[in-house]
């Protein structure tokens, strides 16, 4: 239940974090352990990319020590600004075809066609939102 609920949090906090055309991507992977010796209290002076994943909180080096970014991995979409601003591999491609910069956005969880969508689960692995 806490895992649930703290999974929840985190998404509305990843809503409102991808507002920003900083970090227009929508997909975190919640499962993924934290980088070794990782604490809140962690500073950054670059942003830590590991292939085609960002380590949300690392992204205080570019917007300040008083950005609030929870501890998950966000999906760098290739061919976007962010994997361009970030250096990340393919960063000039797109696997959408530019429909999309959600990881799912063009799968039958995000187009709601079929029961994918309802049944899916939310509090583990990977979870993207639909833009």
């Amino acid at each position: 239940m806490r895992r649930t609920l703290l999974s929840g949090v985190a998404a509305l906090l990843m809503v409102a974090v991808t507002a920003t055309t900083a970090l227009a991507d929508s997909c975190a992977n919640v499962s993924r352990a934290a980088p070794a010796g990782w604490t809140p209290a962690t500073t950054y002076n670059a942003p830590l990319v590991q292939g085609g994943w960002v380590w949300l909180p690392s992204l205080t080096a570019i917007f300040g020590p008083n950005a609030q970014f929870p501890p998950f991995w966000g999906k760098i979409t290739p061919g976007t600004p962010d994997s361009i601003l970030l250096g990340a591999p393919d960063s000039n491609g797109n696997y959408t075809n530019g429909k999309t910069v959600s990881l799912l956005g063009v799968s039958a969880i995000c187009t709601q066609s079929s029961q994918a969508y309802v049944v899916r689960q939310t509090d583990h692995g990977i979870q993207s939102g639909c833009e």
